[in-house]
C-alpha cells in the first residue's frame, strides 16, 4: 500500500503497551487503516476526482504545504505535502510514494505547517445538525479538559435568476465557511458542539466555575463575543483544571 501499513501494524508493539491497551489500540488501527483504504480504493479515488472538477475551490489552502500526520496511535509522520480538501473532507498527502487521501478518523489528526505557525486538526465527534466525525482545526492544546476549535464547510449556491426579467437576484456563493465548536477533551467525549458566541453560551462550558472565569473576563476586558478573546477564557479555564 504504502509506507504507511508498517505503521499502522507496528505500533501497538513498538509501544509496548499492555494487554488491554494493546487491544485498544488494535481496535483503533483497524478502525483506521479500514477508513484509509477504504478512501483510496481506485472507485472512491476516481469519484473524488470527478467531485473536484465541481469544487475547485474546495481547499482550505490551494497550494501544498508542508506538514505532519498525527496517526491513530499518536505517532507523528511529517510529509512534505498536505491539503486539506473541506468540501469532500479528505486531507490529501503526497510524499516519495505517491498521493494518499485521509477522511476524518482515519487520523487522530494532522497538522499544516511548521513550528508555532502550524494549524492543528483533529479528529473530533461533532453534533452541528446531525452527529459525524470531522477533522476540526483545534485551538486549544493537545490533551485540554475543555476544547474550542473550528468546523469549517464548504458552501457553494448557484445564482438566481429573476424568471421574468432573467437578471440576477443573487450572485453565486462559493466559500469556506467556519462554525465554532466546543465541548470536552480527552477520554470518552460528547460530540463538539456549535457555540455561540455570547456570554450564556460560554459560561455554560465552565459550569461551577463560570463566576471563577467571569470575574477573569472582567479583570482582562475581554470580550464573549470575541473568538480569541473567548480562546483566552478557555485557556484560564484550561490551566488550574488540568492540574
Amino acid at each position: 500500500m504504502s509506507l504507511f501499513k508498517p505503521f499502522f501494524l507496528a505500533l501497538p508493539l513498538a509501544l509496548g503497551w499492555g494487554t488491554a491497551a494493546a487491544q485498544t489500540a488494535r481496535d483503533l488501527t483497524d478502525i483506521s487503516l479500514e477508513l484509509y483504504q477504504q478512501a483510496n480504493s481506485p472507485r472512491a479515488l476516481e469519484r473524488m476526482r470527478q467531485d473536484l472538477v465541481n469544487a475547485p475551490e474546495a481547499y482550505l489552502v490551494a497550494i501544498d504545504q508542508p506538514g505532519t500526520l498525527v496517526l491513530a496511535s499518536l505517532r507523528r509522520l511529517r510529509v512534505p505535502a498536505l491539503k486539506y480538501n473541506v468540501a469532500l473532507h479528505l486531507l490529501e498527502a503526497r510524499d516519495s510514494t505517491g498521493s494518499h487521501v485521509w477522511p476524518p478518523g482515519s487520523l487522530a489528526g494532522f497538522e499544516v505547517g511548521r513550528g508555532s505557525d502550524a494549524r492543528r486538526f483533529r479528529s473530533y465527534p461533532v453534533r452541528v445538525g446531525s452527529t459525524r466525525t470531522e477533522f476540526v482545526e483545534v485551538l486549544t492544546a493537545d490533551n485540554s479538559p475543555l476544547v474550542l476549535g473550528l468546523l469549517h464547510s464548504y458552501v457553494h449556491q448557484d445564482a438566481e435568476l429573476d424568471p421574468v426579467l432573467r437578471t440576477v437576484k443573487r450572485k453565486e456563493v462559493t466559500e469556506i465557511q467556519q462554525v465554532v465548536v466546543a465541548g470536552a477533551g480527552p477520554g470518552p467525549r460528547e460530540p463538539l458542539r456549535e457555540l455561540p458566541l455570547n456570554q450564556r453560551a460560554i459560561a455554560r462550558l465552565f459550569g461551577s466555575r463560570a463566576a471563577e472565569v467571569d470575574a477573569f473576563a472582567t479583570k482582562e476586558n475581554l470580550r464573549y463575543t470575541d473568538l480569541a478573546q473567548v480562546l483566552r477564557l478557555v485557556e484560564y479555564y484550561n490551566r488550574p483544571a488540568s492540574k
